[in-house]
């Protein structure tokens, strides 16, 4: 079938703006990936210049960035040996001042207790001390005592340190207040403190008297009609009879210590401003040489029973 001419120029018109506009349509996708290329291009360009340029200004300055670096690195390290070397002497300080305030009674907050150490801690930076205390503390039934840790900063006058009355000022600013030697709280303190030394080697002591009675009872037990131990039967009683008279001491001892302990707690519980007025003497109701006396009278016993073994042992060989 023929189509007309007029037609035909009708349908490739159509064609020509169909294709127009296909062309109109894709062509800024086109461009805006151009676009971006062109981009990247430029900014990969830019970079790698810049490069170049930071490169050849190290090498043509590479002797002052090595001079720079080394004065870098001289600098840091006189800075630590200056650091270490502050280190060292506070240290010596410290070690000083611990021996100078070790076991001495002191008031932490509402408790009283002692020193038992200053300890250097921390970094060359920030360097702290550690300042450890034993204070007394009753804990509804006995007296006893705590562990209490404070981290003190250095004083900014190290020097303060070499002098008694410097690192008492350095304490009391801490929390921590020295006792008078010869203040009654003082020696409340020390007292209360050997009472609880008298008490605990009392409570180990009388654990190795029980044990070595029990001994001494079961050998006694098998002796009785066993005649490879009826000749001891004379010294295992003696032997008995010596730890019975210890271990009442002991006991009594135990008694006595727990007793002051609570006397002294009392009288440390006193409002401060009452506590002069009291007629207390705690030389009057410590000795310090019965727990010695106490101590020495254990030891024989104790030599006594070893002494007894060793025969015991001869005997059977």
């Amino acid at each position: 079938m023929r189509v007309p001419h007029g037609w035909q120029l009708l349908w490739w018109r159509q064609q020509d703006a169909g294709l127009m506009l296909m062309t109109v349509a894709e062509t800024p996708t086109q461009h805006r990936s151009s676009m971006a290329q062109e981009n990247n291009g430029c900014a990969t360009g830019c970079g790698t210049l810049l490069g170049l340029v930071a490169l050849g200004f190290v090498l043509a300055y590479w002797q002052a960035f090595l001079l720079a670096g080394l004065l870098i690195l001289a600098i840091v390290a006189v800075v630590y040996a200056l650091l270490q070397q502050n280190h060292r002497q506070l240290q010596a300080l410290v070690d000083a001042a611990d021996r100078r305030v070790r076991q001495a009674p002191c008031q932490v907050k509402e408790n009283f207790g002692v020193i038992q150490s200053l300890k250097l801690a921390g970094d060359l930076q920030a360097p702290r001390v550690d300042v450890r205390c034993r204070t007394l503390t009753f804990n509804g039934k006995k007296l006893t005592t705590e562990e209490v840790c404070i981290s003190l900063s250095p004083p900014a006058e190290r020097q303060q340190l070499r002098s008694g009355g410097g690192v008492a000022n350095w304490l009391r600013g801490g929390g921590i207040a020295q006792l008078e030697d010869l203040s009654v709280e003082s020696k409340a303190v020390k007292a209360a403190m050997e009472c609880l030394r008298e008490r605990s080697w009392t409570n180990k002591a009388l654990g190795k008297i029980d044990g070595l009675r029990t001994s001494v009872i079961d050998t006694l037990a098998k002796a009785k009609g066993n005649e490879l131990l009826e000749g001891a039967i004379p010294q295992l009683q003696q032997a008995l009879d010596a730890f019975n008279g210890e271990r009442e001491k002991l006991q009594q001892a135990n008694r006595s210590a727990g007793e002051m302990l609570r006397k002294l707690h009392d009288f440390l519980s006193v409002p401060a401003g009452i506590r002069p007025i009291l007629n207390f003497d705690v030389d009057q109701l410590f000795d310090p040489q019965r727990f010695s006396a106490l101590e020495q009278a254990f030891s024989e016993v104790v030599m006594l029973n070893d002494a007894f073994r060793q025969l015991s042992e001869d005997r059977l060989a």
